[in-house]
Order: structure tokens, then sequence, then C-alpha cells
């Protein structure tokens, strides 16, 4: 009995010494990545009211972060190549001013970067909300039609929609980062793929939108609760859509281009489409998401004559797809766009396209199939009871995830 006891002591002894050498045989070689901010003439770092500076492996898709108000960060990291962005915010009570600013940096070694800040754009005319998680109602096919983009003026006057163009960017979710780079940095332009489309003005303001007021955009102006009771299946993972987009402010009619699955509600008017790249049955972002722009087109100038002229197309810088060209907006036109990426369960398939003066950080949703949306944050509400929605060109401080649809509703408390 003793010498059992002695060899099963003995094997818990030896056990432990085994746990004990993994926990400390950490054989990964970490690197300096030192980030210094370069001030825009005029703005110090004591300006600044809000500070984020945020590092995301390129590869495994872990992210390090430091909020501290400084000039100087340091950050140790395991080889491999980083988004490092920084958002800094001026906030004097009256007004906000948002700087940004991104690089993608190798590190294997000690590797020291800079940043040059830049004045973020920020417009009036912003995403409000946008839906694109779907839902399956059988548990096995996904349903595409009700997806919807919403449109909010965050401004104190009226705007005019006219002229401006809704698209999604070029490219797919993956693990690779975007191809429209130039010295390892974003374009400043960007290249639409899918469905693009506009509205399409003969006087610059046919489309007035009043302070406090949105639009919405549907993919197709139905009840999708109604059509997917008619498909559901009490399976696991079945649902039905959350919304009803009859009251649609407008729709994308694609007759032309699919006309088996295309179905137009007379009642809504329909956007224009002004480039149609792929094969899509729909006006859907796919499941994992991808960026998105609201731009808007210099005066005088027709989306449909822009999306005619050749020069305003160009081919993949990288080579790839030889032959195809995208419809290509300049970012001065771009007045909001959003990060959409991948899902939360693969972070390390996340591709940002944005550059940070548009979309400092990214958004995406917990899960896929789970008919929830994305929504602005409502910063403030006026005395008169105008919702101004946050706005600091960054979606991961200025949006809630894993929302429930609500299309055309503004909130009513703030965030």
């Amino acid at each position: 009995m003793k010498k059992l006891l002695y060899a099963v002591l003995s094997l818990v002894a030896f056990a432990g010494t085994l746990v004990s050498c993994s926990d400390n045989d950490d054989t990964t070689t970490y690197y300096k990545l030192s980030v210094s901010l370069e001030m825009p003439e005029g703005v110090s770092v004591a300006d600044f009211t809000s500070a984020s500076v945020v590092v995301i492996n390129s590869q495994t898709g872990r992210e390090y972060s430091d909020n501290e108000i400084k000039s100087d960060y340091s950050f140790e990291l395991p080889g491999g190549t980083y988004s490092v962005t920084a958002a800094l915010r001026v906030n004097d009570g009256g007004s906000v001013v948002s700087y940004s600013a991104s690089k993608s940096v190798p590190v294997y070694e000690d590797t020291p970067v800079t940043l040059e800040l830049t004045k973020s754009v920020s417009g009036g005319l912003i995403f409000k909300e946008v839906y694109y998680n779907m839902v399956k109602p059988n548990g096995k096919m996904p349903y595409m039609r009700d997806q919807f983009f919403e449109i909010y003026n965050n401004s104190d006057e009226v705007l005019y929609l006219d002229n401006c163009i809704l698209g999604f960017l070029e490219g797919s979710q993956g693990k690779l980062p975007t191809a429209w780079q130039e010295n390892g940095e974003i374009m400043k332009e960007y290249a639409l793929g899918y469905y693009t489309v506009a509205f399409v003005s003969q006087t610059g303001k046919d489309y007035p939108l009043e302070p406090g007021k949105s639009v919405v955009i549907a993919g197709q102006a139905q009840n999708h609760i109604a059509e997917t009771e008619k498909m559901y299946e009490p399976n696991d993972g079945a649902m039905k859509s959350p919304v009803n987009l009859l009251n649609a402010d407008y729709e994308v009619f694609l007759g032309d281009y699919k006309p088996a699955v295309s179905i137009d509600n007379a009642d809504v008017p329909n956007m224009t489409v002004i480039c149609a790249q792929g094969t899509q049955n729909y006006f859907s972002l796919p499941i994992t998401g991808n960026a998105i722009i609201f731009a808007k087109l210099p005066d005088g100038v027709s989306p449909v004559d822009y999306a005619k002229n050749d020069a305003n197309f160009k081919e993949r810088p990288d080579g790839s797809y030889a032959g195809q060209k995208y419809l290509m907006i300049p970012q001065e036109y771009v007045l909001d766009g959003l990060n959409i990426v991948n899902n939360a369960d693969k972070p390390d398939q996340r591709v940002i396209r944005l550059r940070s003066e548009i979309d400092a950080g990214i958004v995406y949703m917990e899960k896929p199939y789970a008919g929830k949306s994305i929504r602005r944050k409502v910063e403030s509400i006026t005395e008169a009871g105008r919702v101004i929605f946050k706005d600091t060109n960054n979606s991961t401080e200025d949006f809630l995830r894993d929302q429930t649809p609500t299309p055309g509703i503004i909130p009513t408390v703030v965030d």
C-alpha cells in the first residue's frame, strides 16, 4: 500500500512539474512599437478632451489600446503586421472637432511610427442605422431582401440629398488587407462594387431633408415580417424578419438586372442604380459586412454621367482581376462611411477599407443571422427635442451593436 501511495504521489508531482514548466515556457518574442502623433498646425495635446490609439494585429485580430491623452504611445507586441489608428477629439462644450490618422505597420523589430493627425471628415448627413444581419426563416436559407440603410440629418439646417451616392466598397471580408493601398496606406479614393445607387436631381434641391429627420433606403420595400412568416419553419436558428419596410422612403428596384427576384413597391420611389458590378440578386451587404459610404458629388455633376465617364474607373492597383474596373469616389466627396467588418467570432478575418479620416474604428455583429442592426448612439437632445447623434468618425465609439432594428424611428433618450 505504501508503494502504491508513493507511486501516486510521485506521478502527481511529475505532472505538476510538467504544468509548471508549460506555464512558464513562453518563447514568444515581443517588440516595442513606439507611436508618435504629429499635431496639426495650431493644435496641441492640451487641446484634446479624449483620445484613443488602437493597434490591431492583422493576422490574429488581437487588439491593444491606450486612451490616455498624450503625444507618444508605446506597445509591446509579438511579431506581425498591425493596423495602427489614432482618434482624438476636441470638445469645447459648443462644438466637437475630431482628428485621426492610421497606418499599416510591420513589427518584427523595435519599430517607431509617426501618425500625422488630420481633421476628420464630418458632415451633417450620417448613417443613423444599418440592418444587414439577416435571418434564416427556415433555419437554413438566408433571407437577404430585408436590409435597410437609414440616413439622418444631424445638423441644424436643411440639407439636400440631391446627387448623393450610397455604395458598398469593392471586396469581401477575409485575411488579406484591402488591395486599394499606396505605400502601405489606404488610398484617398474608394472603389465601389456590387450596386451603387444615387439620388439623381435636376435642380439640386429636389430631395430636402429637415434637421433631425431621416430617410430609410430599403433593399426591397416590403413587409418582410409577413413574407418570412410564409417561409417560417420552427428549426434551430429559424427566425422571422424583424422589419416591415412598406413605409420606407426609398427602395432599390433591380428589375433591369434581376427581374426574376425583384419586387417593385409602386408606393415607394426608386433609387437610381448608376453602376452594377457582380451578380448579386439584391441590394444587400454580405453577412460578413463590408465598408459602406454615403457621398455627395460636386454641384452640377450628375451621378449618371459620373458613372458613365471612364476616367472615374480604375483597376485594382495590385494587378489582380486584370481588366476589371471599378467606380472610384474621391475621399473629399464622402460625407460618412462605416468600416463594417466580420462578426465577433472571426476577428482574424476583418478587412478595413476606409481611412481613419472617414472611420477610425470598426463595427460588427456578435453573431450572424440574428435579425439585429447597428445603430448610432444618441449624444444629446436639444431643448427643442432634436436628437444629435454621436459623430466622431469612429464607429467603434459611435455605434451600438446588436440592436433591435428601428427603421424610421428616432430614439428619445441619450445612450
